[in-house]
């Protein structure tokens, strides 16, 4: 399958928006053998520079009004640095109508947000599961059709926080995902989660991480779950408020980016 062809805008001020093609498109919705119908998964990386020294300078100097102590960690790549938006288009290769979900998860600089990997209540089996930082909702599409549609910057800036929220300060993913925190102006982080300990009651835990230390996506994870064979293609718009972004995209040189995938994180 051809992925979606776009032509790539150059970044040449603050707020010009550029598009980075997929890697790859998804290919999902085959019989997987065992009865079932597979999904297909892809991610994308944000195309960041490696930190400058006027980059470490500034993070230093938002560090010392933030907390001099550093107990309050400003990230290296912050929500106020750029917007991201993803844009996609579902093909339907089969003759009948169909339906499919797409969910949005992703990375900050520290944390890979996998709902798979967190199990927030291991003694029910019963238990809905975990849910992603975005999308999931099922989406009806004609035979032999097409649907596009967009995860906005004002998602994709709420998933940001949510990730950084329940990663740094323990709030339970469902409450992230269930509140609108894309306005916040800080974080109080809590207690640990303790799965399965029934009657836990998490308290506040230090200081409140301000707005100014929120960590932004350098990745975007999608998954792909269409109820018969569909394709999916995605394209990702950068929208920078300082000269963090590589002007070639993925295209830039090796040296010139900064490609993070950290490990996942588990309460």
């Amino acid at each position: 399958m051809k992925r979606l062809c776009m032509v790539l805008v150059l970044v040449g001020c603050a707020n010009d928006p550029m598009y980075v093609p997929s890697p790859t498109n998804i290919e999902a919705g085959m019989d997987d053998g065992m009865g079932g119908i597979t999904a297909g998964s892809g991610s994308i990386h944000v195309p960041i520079k490696p930190e400058s020294k006027d980059d470490a300078t500034l993070r230093m100097q938002i560090q010392k009004q933030v907390d001099s102590t550093g107990a309050i960690v400003v990230p290296t790549y912050r929500v106020d640095e750029y917007d991201l938006s993803l844009e996609w288009t579902v093909k339907n290769l089969d003759g009948n109508a169909g339906q499919f979900k797409i969910e949005l998860n992703g990375a900050n600089e520290m944390f890979t947000y996998d709902p798979s990997m967190i199990v927030l209540d291991p003694t029910d089996n019963e238990a809905p599961p975990t849910p992603g930082l975005q999308g999931d909702i099922p989406i009806d599409i004609p035979a032999n059709g097409e649907v596009s549609g967009t995860f906005r910057e004002d998602q994709l800036l709420e998933a940001a926080i949510d990730l950084d929220q329940i990663s740094r300060g323990n709030i339970n993913p469902f409450a992230a995902m269930l509140t609108v925190n894309k306005n916040d102006a800080s974080i109080q982080p809590m207690t640990a989660l303790m799965p399965g300990v029934m009657n836990y009651v998490q308290m506040p835990m230090g200081p409140p991480i301000p707005r100014a230390a929120f960590r932004q996506l350098v990745r975007i994870d999608l998954v792909f779950k269409p109820d018969r064979h569909m394709v999916l293609d995605y394209v990702l718009r950068v929208r920078p408020h300082r000269d963090v972004i590589n002007d070639m995209g993925l295209d830039a040189p090796a040296n010139q980016l900064m490609l993070i995938d950290p490990g996942p994180f588990v309460p």
